[in-house]
């Protein structure tokens, strides 16, 4: 599990915020502007690199392994040439800390982030739609394992990419994005409790973890 440091909001209430104050935000926005469409879905499959954690004790680094990733985007129009964007992707991967909890064996980790932000869109009026995005949420980190629990930070996300539209209601979306994890310097990362006691493999130094991501889904059009 995650010891020690303070999660800005669990998954589960980061939802329910971000659901609730988008819509409220875009409720007059939508109304205002004479756009083609009420919000887009886009799900998307991607390849996720990078990410070390490391431990400000020993110096050593534990790297994640790149894997791939899945998620949906929800984007409604707002002013002008922006839209706002509602972004969830997951990654299942492993670290490799031989050992610790699993007998040599890499641990198993799920990268999941939740965010809230928005697009712009710099010429609606082709079909091919280069576009800036920028998110701001939550990223949870579940360890696996006996005994391990998961825990959420601060993240961000900055990227851009196209949007392809050979028809108004189906499109297609390439993106890429930075994404940046902010990690307590007093947090203890992969603990494992137990009736022996517990032990924590990582003390953070406090540095950002910082992920890429590369993905392509389908656009579609309400």
């Amino acid at each position: 599990m995650l010891v020690g440091t303070s999660p800005v909001v669990g998954v589960k209430n980061f939802c329910r915020v971000a659901v609730f104050f988008s819509a409220a935000a875009i409720a007059p926005t939508v109304q205002a502007y004479d756009h083609p469409y009420r919000f887009q879905l886009t799900p998307f499959a991607g390849y996720r690199f990078g990410g070390t954690f490391e431990d400000k004790e020993t110096d050593e680094g534990y790297k994640i392994d790149d894997a791939l990733s899945y998620g949906l985007a929800v984007n409604f129009p707002s002013q002008g040439n922006t839209e706002w964007e509602i972004y969830y992707s997951k990654q299942s991967s492993e670290v490799d800390a031989a050992g610790f909890v699993s007998n040599g064996n890499p641990i198993d980790i799920d990268v999941e982030y939740l965010q809230i932000g928005g697009t712009y869109l710099f010429d609606e009026s082709k079909s091919a739609v280069p576009y800036f995005v920028a998110t701001l949420g939550g990223a949870k980190i579940s360890p696996g394992g006996i005994n391990t629990k998961s825990d959420t930070f601060f993240a961000f996300g900055v990227g851009g990419g196209w949007k392809f539209f050979p028809s108004k209601r189906l499109g297609l979306r390439l993106d890429g994005r930075v994404l940046g994890t902010f990690i307590d310097s007093d947090s203890k990362i992969f603990c494992q409790s137990g009736a022996a006691g517990g032990s924590c493999l990582i003390s953070t130094s406090g540095k950002l973890l910082y992920q890429f991501e590369l993905q392509a889904g389908i656009v579609l059009r309400f």
